[in-house]
């Protein structure tokens, strides 16, 4: 969380003077203000992005600009938060959005009870979550027909990377999946013929990506099969 980034992002002029104002007058924060352990953001800094755990965090002062990319390259603002401001909201263990300290910034993560607590007396707060359950719904549909259109080899990663990750948070050993893959139902999810799914699990065992050995099939080379599953992005 929170990485420097070499290229800021510009405050739009509307809302410029608020953003100063926040810089300049960091003693003044909206009612409520957390005690949690602040942490300080440099101008340009990621304090989020997709795939970082969620936590939900509250701007103590300065500006951040939050924005969701989409799986087609689209970027929508989401809002810009300023000192009071709840952002990261969401149900999904992990974020789908990005932000991005438009300020020097300070911010501090909200604890889930403190969270609980808020959205039960803040509508404003409640909706705002809603709003990102929304979001987090569209990403994941936008998310699965754009993995639906792509060619065979980057489906087949695709899927074998997910069952790979289904292992390690099982507490399995994440390189191990079962020859099952090769199977029928597999096939109809990943929208192609047995054959075309055969093909290209054995185009992965001859690149050396793949074993496929007894009844287990196990990923040589997480690498590149990442290459492979991204490489339509």
């Amino acid at each position: 969380m929170m990485q420097n980034s070499s290229s800021p992002i510009p405050l739009p002029p509307v809302l410029q003077q608020r953003a100063a104002e926040a810089r300049l007058d960091g003693a003044r924060i909206a009612p409520g203000a957390s005690e949690a352990v602040e942490t300080a953001v440099a101008t340009g800094a990621t304090l989020f992005q997709p795939g970082d755990d969620r936590e939900p965090l509250r701007v103590e002062r300065g500006a951040v600009c939050q924005f969701q990319r989409w799986p087609d390259g689209r970027v929508d603002m989401i809002e810009f938060a300023f000192p009071g401001d709840v952002i990261g909201l969401g149900y999904l263990p992990g974020h789908t959005s990005s932000a991005v300290a438009m300020v020097d910034t300070v911010v501090s993560v909200m604890p889930t009870d403190t969270l609980e607590q808020r959205l039960a007396v803040d509508d404003r707060l409640a909706l705002s979550l809603a709003a990102a359950g929304e979001r987090e719904f569209e990403f994941l549909r936008a998310k699965s027909l754009r993995t639906a259109l792509l060619p065979p080899l980057e489906k087949v990663a695709n899927y074998l990377l997910a069952i790979a990750s289904i292992e390690q948070s099982e507490g399995r050993y994440s390189v191990l999946v079962s020859d099952e893959v090769a199977s029928g139902f597999v096939a109809d999810q990943l929208h192609m013929s047995i054959d075309t799914l055969s093909m290209a699990l054995l185009s992965l065992r001859r690149s050396g990506i793949l074993d496929l050995s007894g009844n287990r099939l196990t990923i040589l080379d997480v690498d590149r099969l990442e290459d492979i599953a991204g490489s339509s992005d």
